[in-house]
């Protein structure tokens, strides 16, 4: 019999699998250390590893190997197991986006009908279509639902199949059909149709109701469906397989047509909805809440597929409506968040940025295709954004503390410097680290998040103006000390109105976009716009090696995500979930 390698040994920086371009344990998602993040040529992706007193290992493989064979846009990939006689695990694509769990927490009373339409549509679409294959998921939840761009992506597809039995340390227990309880326990698409009932229940009347679980305890009528409409879903939602759904696409349909109603009727009046118990989160400062879904990575790093979901207007993800109370929660937010990690030390100094709308690209004219057409950009939702591009000192933490290697500095000094030769992934995990150390959720910047942020509401070339002056900027000939030679300390030149520092110069700065050679048919709201063929991603802000123009609020380029230089850095986003 194999020993295989204990899962509760396995630390963060550990090297698994070959010992030429092994796996490089990044951290854990779940409690029993079977499932981490791992970076493998600079890409992350999610391991899961066998553990034999659950099951087969000839189960495991198997199973494995099949559910590699998915291909779909609502489903992140799985690859092939890998197998030896110390290591066994499987391996998938580390998801895009955030989570259902947190994105839920802006609609404690139940999420707007269109909102609830882009988020299950797709994966309802992708449901049934592996159904009809053989193919089942059997563990959905709201952590291992993802939003991206609006729309529901899910993750872990079938890697819980080989367990002898499935438990609420393997996925959120309010979740669990009736069948999985049983002595023989078995998964069928039956099975995931109950769990799809009640995320899309949850999602449209608010999660609290799932804390009971309490079919009597539902509503008698919601205000965004019809009175047959709703009678219909608590059908669906009834625990009995004979009453659940053969066809989701069926039930999303069925929701769909009441939206048409309700767009082409808007006077038509709906009954007053049943209040939900107090919600347990408050706005924009959420609690952690440890996860135990495989699939439940904290802000992520790529998602396998680099999907553009080319979706209708109904599939942008929509902010709640704006109420005076709402507003007075964002105002009470702090406007310079600092926030603590659970390994000491202190997250990147964040400033709050309220909604905002504003013109984007090349509105001078003196710019390239790249910029074009101008458009307007709503920014519906305010953010936290950070004063200064990561530091070293920061980059470094994580590093050490992820066992990566630790980037070169060129000799000019770490501290407070601007960390460089770091690529895309390498920001991306960096992200990750910081989500799971705050309990928060962290990203890269959208292109939209990031010409705003360096625009500071002015229509000239930079902030300041149409022309670079001494005090403002590090560049190739921008009138500081460090021009044309190496990078400077962070924050050593003015701010702009917004509090912000360098968004012009010093290094460039990594994206969460895919890179399009213009704006046609980018978005309009502020979203992650990326591609079915994400082969490069975008830098923005120029360099102390780059010309002037190159850090223009409108400049844009693309560069492989792979690719590190002396001259590239980033900076974060930190969401704010309310």
């Amino acid at each position: 019999m194999n020993q295989y390698y204990d899962v509760t040994k396995l630390a963060i920086g550990q090297h698994v699998g070959v010992e030429v371009d092994p796996y490089v344990l990044n951290y854990p998602l779940s409690q029993d250390k079977s499932v981490w993040v791992a970076d493998q040529g600079g890409r992350s992706f999610v391991l899961r590893f066998y553990q034999p007193e659950r099951g087969d290992v000839n189960e495991f493989l198997s199973l494995a190997r099949k559910y590699a064979k998915i291909k779909h846009s609502a489903i992140t990939p799985n690859y092939p197991p890998f197998y030896s006689d110390l290591w066994v695990f499987s391996s998938s694509a580390l998801c895009g986006g955030e989570r259902l769990y947190s994105y839920l927490g802006k609609y404690p009373e139940g999420a707007p009908l269109k909102t609830v339409l882009s988020i299950f549509d797709p994966i309802a679409k992708a449901l049934d279509q592996v159904h009809e294959r053989g193919f089942v998921h059997g563990h959905m939840d709201l952590n291992g639902v993802h939003i991206v761009n609006g729309a529901g992506v899910l993750t872990g597809f079938g890697s819980h199949h080989w367990l002898e039995k499935i438990t609420a340390t393997d996925m959120d227990e309010r979740f669990i059909p009736p069948e999985y309880k049983k002595r023989r326990s078995s998964s069928t698409p039956l099975s995931d149709n109950y769990m799809f009932m009640r995320l899309l229940v949850a999602t449209l009347i608010g999660e609290s109701w799932l804390d009971s679980s309490n079919m009597a305890k539902l509503p008698t009528s919601i205000e965004s469906l019809s009175d047959a409409t709703w009678s219909k879903i608590k059908q669906w939602l009834k625990p009995a397989e004979r009453h659940r759904p053969k066809s989701l696409v069926e039930v999303m349909r069925l929701l769909r047509a009441d939206l048409f109603v309700a767009s082409a009727s808007p006077n038509v009046e709906r009954k007053a909805r049943i209040p939900a118990p107090i919600p347990h989160r408050t706005f924009g400062l959420p609690t952690k809440i440890l996860a135990s879904s495989v699939g439940s990575a904290i802000a992520v790093v790529a998602l396998g597929s680099y999907m553009f979901w080319p979706t209708p207007e109904a599939s942008v993800a929509e902010a709640p409506n704006t109420t005076p109370s709402t507003t007075r929660s964002f105002d009470a937010l702090p406007q310079i968040l600092e926030e603590p990690l659970k390994d000491g030390g202190t997250a990147p100094k964040v400033e709050k940025l309220e909604p905002a709308k504003f013109q984007m690209g090349d509105i001078n004219g003196v710019g390239d295709d790249n910029e074009s057409p101008v458009r307007e950009v709503d920014i519906p939702t305010g953010f936290y954004f950070s004063k200064f591009e990561v530091t070293f000192a920061q980059y470094d933490r994580f590093a050490k503390a992820t066992g990566r290697v630790l980037p070169p500095d060129n000799g000019w000094g770490r501290g407070n410097r601007p960390v460089i030769n770091v690529s895309w992934y390498d920001a991306k995990a960096y992200t990750a680290w910081l989500s799971d150390q705050t309990g928060s959720e962290y990203r890269l910047p959208t292109e939209i998040e990031w010409e705003y942020s360096a625009r500071a509401n002015s229509d000239t070339a930079f902030w300041y103006g149409n022309e670079v002056r001494p005090g403002y900027s590090v560049c190739e000939s921008c009138g500081s000390q460090w021009d044309g030679v190496s990078t400077g300390p962070v924050g050593s030149q003015a701010s702009n109105p917004l509090g912000l520092f360098d968004m012009h110069g010093n290094v460039a700065e990594w994206v969460e976009d895919c890179y399009h050679p213009n704006y046609e048919g980018a978005p309009t709201t502020n979203q992650v716009w990326l591609s079915d063929q994400c082969t490069g991603r975008v830098l923005r802000g120029g360099s102390w090696f780059d010309i002037p123009a190159v850090g223009r609020s409108a400049t844009r380029y693309r560069a492989e995500p792979t690719l590190r230089a002396s001259n590239w850095g980033f900076r974060v986003v930190r969401l704010i979930n309310g």
